[in-house]
């Protein structure tokens, strides 16, 4: 089976992680892989077949859109497997005049899905942002990692917290969508301690607001930080909070999961089928938020009892064995194997 994913973008997210983590280990299972992305990301997939092409141009660039037919023309593979919207819209437009089967993931919500309707099969990384697409041709695979031991860390020595304060993480973009202020404004009258990590335009604006509420005495932006540095704090915190207004499936989540701490989370993808309505707050809703932390904190025994079936299933889940072993599933089913 010869697959080529085909990549749009240039960030370093989720979506990038995804399409690494995937196309490597699709190469592991001698599945025959390729990738056309960015030339930046070249180095990410040094152990599969690689083939730069910009795409962050406009999706209706004609030379592009040639010089990506020529490529997949010539080369004629099985599966094209589009990576997110860019790349799927990019591809559909070209569908007529190529004999490959197109399998495509949505990553995120996105109000106009048209482009997958139109692809052999829709991947979408959880069932909630599948709901807009007509198609009846969809699966959901969530996200998977691999698992790996993840030391603990004294968080109180490292960031010289308080010996006895209760500390709680966050992790990502710092972007308005991710809702850090919320965070920010419901552990003002905490006895609590938030290590955060991440950066991004809304940076100045969160620094300016933790003096606002006077709790800089009480919080560490970390700035980014590399993979392991990251779950090691998430492993060494009480608790994650994820206070975003949409997700696609996020990978903060598993990485939650595998380090065995509790979650609490904005109703957002398909997370309250995990960790159920217990602790899901509702969106903006900052003295929710607040009392919930402070209940977490105050019976943190019932809290871990809560999570534990939740940490045991995760490890089948959201391993990147399940992921992988699903989408060749898929792959096989598009081409008529199975």
């Amino acid at each position: 089976m010869r697959v080529v994913q085909v990549l749009g973008g240039a960030e370093d997210g989720g979506l990038e992680k995804h399409t690494i983590e995937l196309s490597r280990s699709l190469q592991a299972k001698d599945i025959d892989v390729t990738v056309i992305a960015h030339e930046k990301f070249k180095n990410d997939f040094k152990d599969v077949k690689f083939i730069a092409l910009d795409l962050t141009k406009s999706r209706n660039n004609p030379i592009i859109l040639y010089r990506l037919y020529k490529i997949l023309k010539t080369q004629n593979y099985d599966i094209i497997h589009t990576q997110a919207n860019k790349a799927t819209d990019m591809v559909v437009k070209l569908k007529p005049f190529l004999k490959s089967k197109i399998v495509s993931t949505l990553h995120n919500y996105k109000k106009n899905t048209k482009s997958f309707d139109k692809t052999d099969l829709v991947i979408t990384v959880s069932s909630k942002i599948g709901e807009v697409l007509i198609t009846k041709k969809k699966t959901t695979i969530y996200n998977g990692i691999k698992a790996s031991k993840v030391d603990s860390i004294d968080l109180h020595e490292k960031y010289n917290i308080p010996k006895d304060k209760f500390i709680i993480c966050s992790v990502g973009r710092f972007v308005k969508v991710k809702k850090f202020n919320n965070l920010l404004k419901s552990i003002k009258d905490l006895d609590i301690y938030l290590v955060i990590i991440g950066d991004g335009y809304e940076k100045e604006n969160l620094l300016n607001l933790s003096k606002e509420l006077s709790i800089e005495n009480k919080i560490t932006f970390t700035g980014m930080l590399d993979s392991d540095s990251l779950l090691k704090v998430v492993k060494s915190s009480k608790l994650f909070v994820m206070t975003s207004d949409r997700e696609g499936f996020p990978y903060t989540f598993v990485e939650s999961m595998f380090c065995k701490t509790p979650f609490l989370s904005t109703p957002v993808s398909d997370i309250e089928t995990f960790i159920t309505a217990k602790y899901i707050v509702p969106f903006n809703d900052v003295r929710a938020l607040s009392e919930k932390i402070g209940y977490i904190k105050d019976n943190y025994e019932t809290v871990v009892d809560d999570f534990q079936k939740v940490f045991d299933k995760s490890e089948n889940e959201f391993s990147i064995e399940h992921m992988v072993n699903r989408t060749i599933e898929m792959y096989k089913m598009v081409l008529n194997e199975i």
